[in-house]
């Protein structure tokens, strides 16, 4: 089972997510201000999301990922 890591920094209004340990990555961006992080094997190892309190309320949101990003 791989750990995952959750992360927001209020100044930047930036979320981090990451899964397992931490590695070196490549983002794509697949929704305005989501990120999908990517290792050298294309495997995805996480997630930033941008003005993240903008995008995200009290209420449920959900963010929609190509499922080319899933794979």
């Amino acid at each position: 089972m791989k750990k995952i890591s959750i992360a927001y920094d209020k100044k930047a209004d930036v979320l981090y997510m990451s899964f397992g340990k931490p590695a070196k990555a490549v983002s794509e961006e697949v929704q305005e201000g989501v990120f999908a992080r990517y290792d050298p094997k294309k495997q995805l190892v996480g997630f930033t999301v941008t003005n993240f309190s903008r995008k995200f309320t009290a209420r449920h949101k959900e963010i929609n990922i190509p499922e080319h990003v899933i794979r």
